[in-house]
């Protein structure tokens, strides 16, 4: 279960932006970081197995971008072999999505963490 962080920054008049980036990127996410070859939950990710978390910055965090994603997932080996691949063909699908809003520069990162995750479920 990938975690997105969307970040933007306070006073740029982003938030409705970065809101609807929100929505749409779990199907960025999961269309480029999902493993074909393995079972859902396993390496295979759908939208629905991203999690996103969509934050304004603070006035003390430092040397940031207007936007920033970082996404947090598994480090499986078929993800790590062709990483850059994935992290560029997910920046693209986010200039894809960008370029219907007519800013014509918002300076922005993303950064793709590949981790040992264990994911878990409570109901209480």
């Amino acid at each position: 279960m990938p975690l997105v962080i969307l970040q933007h920054q306070t006073g740029r008049g982003l938030q409705d932006l970065a809101e609807k980036l929100a929505i749409e990127l779990p199907s960025i996410v999961a269309k480029n970081l999902t493993l074909g070859e393995r079972e859902r939950h396993d390496g295979q990710v759908a939208p629905e197995d991203i999690m996103v978390w969509c934050r304004e910055s603070k006035r003390a965090d430092q040397n940031g971008k207007s936007l920033e994603i970082i996404i947090i997932a598994h480090d499986f080996p078929e993800r790590k072999v062709n990483l850059e691949e994935r992290k560029e063909a997910i920046i693209q699908g986010i200039r894809y999505f960008l370029a219907d809003y007519g800013r014509k520069y918002i300076p922005g990162a993303v950064w793709v963490l590949l981790i040992p995750t264990a994911f878990g479920e409570f109901n209480v």
